[in-house]
């Protein structure tokens, strides 16, 4: 699907911008020129951005999205992101800016768990491979099965 963006004001000074299609390299200069210039009017702005049409997002459209936050943070502007897809909101999550973005709080991350080995019966850090385990100059074979 083809990158298209669609500006709506309201009177109240609230600016959706609805992207479809890919956010990528060839789209994040107009997304990020379309946020600059909803955040560069002389009156206070909030920015909406809605993600309900987009299919895929990169790296740099996560880049032009913070962007977007970072200048209307500076302007004293609200700005929000809203409705992702799934795919898009997983990536959204695993990048960390899920909640910065949209306002959702994100899960905590779930610590690494201290297990007994079945074979020793020792404490063993789900953490650390057996390379780190192993003694210095001696080679070791790791099978894992999750």
């Amino acid at each position: 699907m083809r990158f298209s963006l669609v500006r709506h004001q309201r009177d109240d000074g609230v600016v959706t911008l609805v992207p479809a299609g890919e956010v990528d390299m060839g789209a994040v200069g107009t997304l990020g020129s379309a946020l600059q210039d909803a955040l560069s009017a002389p009156d206070r702005v909030d920015v909406v951005v809605d993600l309900a049409r987009v299919t895929f997002l990169d790296c740099a459209g996560i880049g032009a999205l913070v962007a977007g936050r970072n200048t209307a943070l500076s302007r004293r502007c609200g700005f929000t992101v809203v409705n992702p897809q799934r795919q898009v909101l997983r990536v959204l999550e695993l990048t960390g800016v899920l909640g910065v973005l949209t306002g959702r709080a994100q899960p905590a991350p779930v610590p690494a768990r201290a297990t007994r080995s079945r074979r020793s019966g020792r404490r063993r850090d789900d953490r650390r491979g057996a390379a780190a385990r192993s003694p210095a100059g001696v080679a070791s074979r790791t099978t894992r099965s999750w």
